[in-house]
């Protein structure tokens, strides 16, 4: 499991936050919005239980939707693979004050059998995580996010996506630039162990990029570059994405999310002027009523 820089302290992650490039405060709002259904007609003396996967050191998005519904009390636990983000988030972050509990944990946001979380979370949230993971991977964590939601849980996921219409472009497993550096989220053990059958699609093998991963990554160098970005920060940024962003379509994430026993639901942000917007997407994803054939 790697640790990426560009998350780090030193990282330029909050210039991105900061900057609204990938729609992070239209994520919010959809996320309020989804919340709100949920919330009607629950005990306001309750505390609900959150947990974010990949929280960061700044989980900006997910305190300012729960800091919107201040008639309820939360419980919040965050989960980051690097060091310095979760000192971050345990130092220097502050919740809204309707977050009565905080407990951030340095872990595989992936590998939750690891953890030891207690099930029952009303609320997953996922900012910017699936984009990095394979098919296989994404529905490892979808079983794993059935045994921890409540049964009237939601999980939100706000992520980038490859247009519906192009092939998948697979992950490496090693990084082309260091073979000896692993881009694997999860055990490939615990994939066969758990039944996690390979996915299904058309796939992306030529040699060259594909001209939407082309305009992906152009998109962003030049939004950067535009609205002050340093070249340093804005090459890291890239480099990044270029590295490590492979991401499923929304189509792709329905059928693995539905054939887990997800009834899932797509936004596409079409009211965003913003230059990333056809790459952005959130989820919001419940238990099906009844388990699908």
């Amino acid at each position: 499991m790697r640790r990426e820089q560009l998350f780090n302290r030193t990282g330029y992650y909050r210039h991105l936050l900061d900057i609204n490039v990938l729609l992070h405060r239209e994520a919010a709002e959809f996320s309020i919005r989804e919340l709100r259904t949920r919330l009607t007609g629950r005990d306001s003396a309750q505390p609900l239980r959150v947990l974010d996967l990949a929280c960061g050191g700044l989980p900006v998005t997910i305190a300012g939707v729960l800091g919107a519904f201040p008639r309820y009390t939360f419980e919040y636990t965050g989960i980051d693979v690097n060091p310095d983000q979760v000192e971050m988030a345990r130092r220097e972050f502050r919740f809204p004050p309707n977050v009565s509990r905080v407990r951030i944990i340095e872990g595989n946001a992936w590998e939750l059998d690891e953890i030891g979380l207690e099930p029952g979370y009303e609320l997953v949230y996922s900012g910017m995580n699936l984009h990095h993971g394979t098919p296989e991977e994404i529905s490892f964590l979808g079983l794993q996010l059935l045994n921890l939601l409540g049964d009237r849980g939601l999980f939100i996921s706000h992520d980038v996506y490859r247009p519906d219409r192009e092939p998948y472009r697979r992950r490496p497993d090693r990084n082309p630039e260091n073979p000896q550096e692993s881009f694997l989220l999860v055990d490939p053990a615990k994939l066969a162990k758990a039944g996690i059958p390979g996915f299904q699609t058309v796939t992306d093998d030529r040699p060259e990029e594909p001209a939407w991963r082309l305009d992906y990554l152009g998109r962003m160098r030049e939004i950067l570059g535009a609205r002050g970005a340093d070249p340093a920060g804005t090459e890291s940024t890239v480099w990044h994405m270029a590295q490590r962003d492979y991401p499923v379509s929304t189509w792709e994430l329905r059928e693995l999310l539905q054939a887990l026993g997800w009834a899932v639901k797509v936004h596409r942000y079409p009211e965003s002027r913003e230059p990333m917007q056809p790459y952005v997407a959130i989820c919001a994803a419940t238990r099906m009523l009844e388990s699908p054939p």
